[in-house]
């Protein structure tokens, strides 16, 4: 790797405060802050004046010495080690780091064993042993796991240095996959500017062996970004990486800004007698002079390079500056000290194992012997290096094996597609072969006769053939998709059980927390893939429907606010409110909306904004969000819809979101583009008709469902009917009430039962709990985070109050945690339904809930005698119904008993008894008592010898004749035929 940037300035003064802080009981607070304030002298002068800050680390070991502190004791020997580096006296660096980690046993002290395997780790592979390298780093990582790392220093300097190992091997997938855990962490909880830092410039290292000079230069940038933040002068730091840069700059041809900058780094870094970097500075500097064609002063730079890097033992970087001087004698005709110099730089090589640095050295060397007319020679060392060639590239082919394996499946598929895409080219190709036969054999009428006959029936069994391998690719990815569904439960279901145990590890929750979320993940996966094989298959039909797209729209993106506010994103939704009638097909552009705000959220850093905007343009709906964070390449942009696409194979996804969102738009007659500009904006728009005129007829719901007029109702309707129905009166008609603080979402809700219930809406759970005593709605939707009274506290109300106990309530909620849901079902709601919901699901929902509670309904008009315990479904309710027993006991043989005695009696409004009455029996208030009269009267029928008037006045009737009327009416028979019916 070029230039390993050294950071451990803070490293060795915060990483050591912060677990010594834990030490200090030994000693005084004016002793503990002394020691502070020497390290933090120290690590002020280690890079400009090393020896003053030796001066500080004697200070701090004297002192630990005198106070018998031994953590003090092994800090002196970490800093002690760091100046030794930083002086390139490698030999003395081990030597302190060894006494560290033999101080740090004995105490113990799990920090000290961590950093002081760190700077171990750092040492061996300066000088090339890697495999100590390696095994130090790891047991620096083992060590950093074992007591609290504030702010991951340890761990993720250490994840750093072991990176640096493996691109000294040319392991450059493996070092990325440690740096990219850094940066990972780093996103979650900000690390220290210069550990961060020195991950972006590492990151930068590697795009640079690998030519990638655009990416290297963005994360370079980023690390002098980074340095900036940085509490002391950070001069050293941004040199370091303004030397890198210089190197990019280099390798662009930007020749006038890489000379500024290595000019500068190397007069900073002779200033302060860093000779490793001054080394690593000097072999760019011989490289830009090489360009400008000044190759005696190149010659000098060279040769720089190579003395300082042999003199510290740098094998690694001497053979770099070793090879780009051999091709400058090369370049002047110098075979000869070009071979002397390659020789050395093999020798070199032996300890780091380099097979780069060996490949080119056996090339160059070819290329020499060549120059000497020592073909026999040239061809040995080319035949070197193309053996070498094969071996790392069969190396780096054996490391994507597993990976190319996991993802079998997935490239068969694929290729299954590619194959029918290039038959359908196939064919086209044909189409026009065919076309230029027939222009260019006029003259040949017979003949191409023959030849269209012949080439028509090819055509048509090949077109066959199309069809069916589309179609069977169609079902394949159907049945596939159902397939996957029972081993998901079956993986799933053991998995929630497993996290319902109390006592289970932490490490194991962790683990089956991640596993959850990835069946979930693969729940949505097979979801896309079954709307994918419906498209394709020509299942997928679009219904249009009318209705207010506008307020539709404005809910859809109100769903997305939870998971906004949870990555402190800045949403805006800008939607004007306008009740214009369109036509659109709710399910598809559900999929929609749900594909692009969720999309958008996804790629939205922390911080970053969201505006979405929708509007109506004539006939059309026009539909844009903006996302901030992410830029989309030209290349990208063309490519963004296409299937199983992803712009970045480190992002999680499959590519199927936005492929499924483009042909569901165009399967509503509309268009999708996307832009993307420099400033890390990413914005997507579509546009839809939304006018009936553009659907067929076969692709629009009948329009009476939703607007004509009812004029007549049948007094015997059941909920059942009452869905299907447009308009109902609203004296008969249930009462729905929906409770939302967002006016978009509880807007758009209503609108969905609008036509089939009487709405009433509330803001939040205070003003709705009024409204529920007031008016007793059938059924309650409400939503769970609301100010004042939330959702769950709004249930438990209503459940414990025995006039509104009997109402089925809904939760609407975005949080999808199966704790939340436990909460919302011990409140008593009866059923809970997560946002993003779906229209349909919650229709269904509300349907089963009234069904159950027409049921009920069924249920208690063939009772005699009221049952609370067998009919009630709380105890609210059977506290009512025992009430609503002792009153009737009392009063019903009262001819005088009316509706407002039994309202009086009951403590309540008469409309409020009547609703309760309705929703439990489903009867009028009158009709209640006058049902009860006469399942007390066959109760005497069959008992009594008393005649039918005398029972007719005893239980309530002025009138024998009209006891007789209600009771055929409700049994069907006369009185006078009780018994005998019975029978």
């Amino acid at each position: 790797m070029k230039g390993i940037v050294f950071i451990f300035l803070l490293f060795a003064v915060q990483s050591l405060n912060a677990q010594s802080n834990s030490y200090t009981k030994s000693v005084s607070s004016e002793d503990s802050t002394a020691l502070s304030n020497y390290k933090i002298k120290m690590a002020q002068h280690i890079n400009p004046k090393p020896d003053s800050a030796l001066y500080y680390v004697k200070k701090i070991q004297s002192l630990s010495t005198s106070l018998n502190y031994g953590i003090g004791q092994a800090d002196s020997h970490y800093l002690f080690a760091q100046y030794y580096r930083r002086i390139q006296k490698i030999d003395s660096s081990i030597y302190h780091f060894h006494k560290l980690i033999l101080i740090s046993e004995e105490i113990p002290y799990a920090r000290g064993l961590a950093i002081g395997y760190n700077g171990l780790c750092r040492v061996n592979y300066l000088v090339g042993n890697m495999e100590e390298a390696e095994k130090n780093c790891q047991l620096a990582l083992e060590w950093a796991s074992k007591f609290e790392d504030i702010g991951n220093v340890v761990f993720s300097d250490t994840n750093i240095a072991l990176a640096s190992t493996y691109i000294r091997q040319n392991k450059l997938e493996q070092a990325i996959n440690k740096l990219l855990k850094v940066d990972s962490l780093h996103k979650k909880t900000p690390i220290r500017p210069d550990i961060i830092a020195a991950a972006y410039q590492s990151l930068g290292n590697i795009y640079l062996d690998l030519k990638d000079f655009t990416s290297s230069e963005k994360y370079f940038l980023l690390a002098n970004e980074a340095f900036g933040k940085m509490p002391v002068n950070n001069s050293f730091y941004l040199q370091t990486t303004n030397h890198h840069l210089g190197q990019v700059y280099y390798h662009q041809k930007k020749y006038a800004k890489a000379d500024s900058l290595l000019t500068s780094a190397h007069q900073f870094f002779k200033q302060i007698n860093d000779n490793r970097t001054l080394a690593s500075v000097s072999t760019y500097l011989g490289l830009l002079n090489s360009a400008y064609k000044k190759n005696t002063i190149a010659e000098t730079y060279f040769k720089e390079a190579l003395e300082l890097h042999k003199k510290y033992d740098f094998d690694y970087e001497a053979s770099q500056a070793g090879i780009e001087l051999s091709k400058l004698y090369l370049s002047q005709n110098r075979p000869n000290d070009a071979i002397s110099l390659l020789n050395k730089v093999l020798q070199y090589n032996i300890g780091n194992k380099n097979t780069l640095i060996r490949l080119e050295s056996f090339s160059l060397l070819s290329e020499a012997y060549a120059h000497k007319k020592d073909f026999g020679k040239a061809y040995e060392m080319l035949n070197s290096s193309m053996q070498l060639k094969d071996s790392l590239q069969q190396a780096q082919s054996a490391e994507k094996i597993r990976e190319i394996e996991a993802i079998y499946q997935t490239e068969s598929r694929d290729r299954e597609i590619e194959l029918l895409t290039s038959q359908n080219e196939i064919v086209n190709q044909q189409k026009k072969n065919q076309l230029i036969l027939l222009l260019a054999g006029l003259g040949l009428t017979a003949l191409i006769g023959l030849f269209f006959f012949v080439q028509y029936k090819n055509r048509i069994k090949t077109n066959k053939k199309l069809r069916e391998l589309d179609q069977a690719k169609s079902a394949f990815f159907a049945n596939i998709s159902h397939e996957f569904r029972t081993p998901l439960t079956l993986i799933k279901g053991p998995i929630e059980d497993q996290l319902a145990e109390e006592n289970l590890p932490t490490t194991a929750r962790k683990n089956l927390t991640l596993a959850k979320f990835n069946t979930h993940r693969l729940e949505g996966l097979v979801e896309q893939l079954l709307a994918l094989s419906k498209l394709e298959s020509g299942a997928f039909k679009l219904r249009v429907q009318p209705g207010n797209i506008l307020p539709f729209a404005s809910a859809q993106a109100a769903l997305f606010q939870f998971s906004a506010e949870g990555k402190n994103i800045d949403y805006s939704i800008n939607i004007p409110e306008n009740n214009e009638k369109c036509w659109y097909d709710t399910d598809a552009l559900e999929k929609v909306f749900s594909n692009l705000i969720g999309n958008a959220i996804k790629y939205t850093p922390e911080n970053g904004k969201i505006i979405i905007k929708g509007d109506l343009q004539g006939n059309y709906f026009n539909f844009k969000i903006t996302n901030t964070g992410t830029y989309l390449t030209p290349e990208e942009q063309t490519h963004i819809f296409k299937r199983f696409y992803q712009t970045n194979p480190l992002h999680p996804g499959t590519g199927i979101g936005l492929s499924l969102t483009k042909e569901l738009i165009e399967l509503h007659k509309g268009t999708i583009k996307v832009s993307s500009n420099s400033d890390k904006k990413t914005e997507f728009e579509f546009k839809i008709p939304v006018s009936k005129q553009f659907f067929n007829a076969d692709e629009i719901l009948s329009e009476a469902l939703h607007y004509n007029p009812v004029e007549t109702l049948d007094t015997n309707l059941n909920f059942e009917s009452v869905e299907s129905l447009p308009n109902v009166d609203e004296t008969i008609a249930p009462i729905l009430l929906v409770v939302d603080d967002n006016p978009a979402i509880r807007s758009y809700t209503a609108s969905i039962f609008e036509n089939t219930y009487k709405i009433e809406m509330a803001s939040n759970g205070k003003e709705a709990l009024t409204i529920a005593k007031e008016v007793i709605p059938d059924i309650i939707i409400s939503d769970v985070m609301m100010p004042e009274v939330d959702g769950f506290q709004f249930s438990e109300s209503l459940k414990q109050n025995e006039f509104t106990s009997h109402i089925p309530i809904i939760l609407l909620t975005a949080r999808t945690e199966e704790e939340e849901k436990l909460k919302g079902i011990h409140s008593g709601a009866d059923g809970y339904v997560t946002k993003p919901f779906s229209a349909r699901v919650l229709k269904a929902t509300v349907k089963n809930l009234i069904e159950n509670r027409r049921k009920l309904q069924m249920r208690f008009s063939q009772e005699v005698i009221l049952r609370p315990k067998d009919i009630a479904i709380s105890s609210a309710d059977e506290k009512f119904l025992e009430n609503l027993q002792k009153v009737m006991d009392t009063h019903i043989t009262n001819p005088d008993f009316s509706a407002e005695i039994f309202s009086k009696e009951m403590g309540v409004s008469r409309m409020q008894l009547h609703r309760k009455l309705r929703a439990i029996t489903g009867q009028s208030t009158t009709e209640f008592i006058r049902s009860q009269r006469l399942k007390l009267a066959t109760t005497l029928l069959s008992s009594s010898s008393a005649t039918i008037s005398e029972i007719a006045f005893s239980v309530g009737f002025n009138d024998p004749s009209y006891f007789t009327k209600c009771f055929k009416q409700e049994f069907g028979y006369a009185p006078s035929d009780y018994p005998s019916a019975q029978k």
